[in-house]
């Protein structure tokens, strides 16, 4: 029957994956609903209300965040030889963000991926630069949260004399990411699934360079985060590195579960669980919830803001170039 008819695939079978995405983030986010209801009286009695001035700060300094993060996507470009323009280069990355919203991350890959493919640059120069991305994403975003750990004293999880292994532990990470270590550990996996080796064709320092820009576009969208928690539920200062390891492990998470579109689900379930080391569950689940709206409107203000300078500016060239001719 027609009307009985489940999501297909381009083969004309049912989908089942598909369903499966989705089921598992309605379940995340069933569990997170059953918590608020069942503490909502804690709910009702927190002092949660929006104190416009470190909103509007934090809201500012989460979004600058953003262009750090392109800074190091445009240094690996550079490195590699496919750079674009600046503004090409912005156009491209914020548009690309659309297709994590998508179940899969495979859209945000490609969408960047054939837009640089469109202006000539190497296939192969582009996939190194969209896995060195993601590998520096995912290790500093770790890194931070583990850093985090250490000032936590509710869940601090090593004893200060025993402190000297995560200094180790952060040697190894910075030795890991050698090119010489990441093409080798590369190439073995990509072995396993019958590919192609690849060679990664940046030295160490520039490695370090991008490791330092990721690492301070995860610092600065900490503190945006911070002032739009203490916006809506007063936290003290102390917990600002807590919060910013928080956010970098569950945006991680959210990153690397391939069945959630735009880590729905995943990123508010990891967010409410280290929350509520600072704050009632449920409010922690209500937070965490927020966070993902206040994020998205803040990456979709800059989309049609990058879409809208664009615009005026291919209008303005346009408008020049005829005056010249007219001239």
């Amino acid at each position: 029957m027609r009307g009985l008819t489940l999501i297909q695939d381009t083969k004309g079978r049912v989908s089942y994956w598909r369903i499966l995405q989705w089921l598992l983030v309605m379940l995340i986010f069933f569990f997170l609903g059953r918590t608020v209801w069942q503490d909502w009286a804690q709910v009702k009695g927190a002092s949660i209300s929006v104190n416009p001035f470190p909103f509007i700060f934090g809201t500012a300094v989460f979004a600058f965040s953003y262009f750090i993060q392109i800074g190091a996507w445009y240094l690996i470009t550079l490195r590699l030889g496919i750079a674009l323009s600046f503004s090409e280069t912005l156009e491209n990355w914020f548009t690309s963000q659309l297709g994590k919203y998508l179940p899969g991350k495979v859209w945000l890959v490609l969408g960047r991926f054939y837009f640089y493919e469109s202006k000539g640059k190497s296939k192969k120069m582009i996939t190194i630069a969209l896995y060195l991305e993601t590998v520096m994403l995912i290790v500093t975003g770790a890194l931070i949260f583990f850093a985090a750990l250490l000032f936590l004293k509710e869940i601090r999880f090593v004893r200060e004399r025993d402190l000297w292994w995560i200094f180790v532990l952060f040697a190894l990470v910075l030795l890991s990411l050698h090119p010489w270590v990441l093409r080798r550990l590369s190439n073995w996996i990509l072995a396993r699934f019958k590919r192609e080796p690849i060679s990664l064709p940046i030295s160490y320092p520039n490695t370090l360079w991008i490791l330092l820009i990721c690492l301070l576009s995860w610092v600065v969208g900490g503190i945006g985060f911070y002032f739009f928690i203490h916006a809506i539920y007063p936290i003290a200062f102390q917990h600002l590195l807590f919060l910013t390891g928080s956010l970098a492990i569950s945006s991680t998470l959210g990153l690397i579960a391939l069945f959630a579109p735009g880590g729905l689900g995943v990123r508010e379930g990891a967010l409410a669980y280290l929350l509520s080391f600072l704050v009632p569950g449920s409010v922690a689940v209500i937070l965490s919830v927020l966070t993902r709206i206040w994020m998205t409107f803040i990456e979709i203000g800059l989309i049609g803001m990058i879409y809208l300078v664009g615009k005026f500016r291919k209008g303005f060239g346009k408008s020049r170039d005829d005056r010249t001719e007219r001239e």
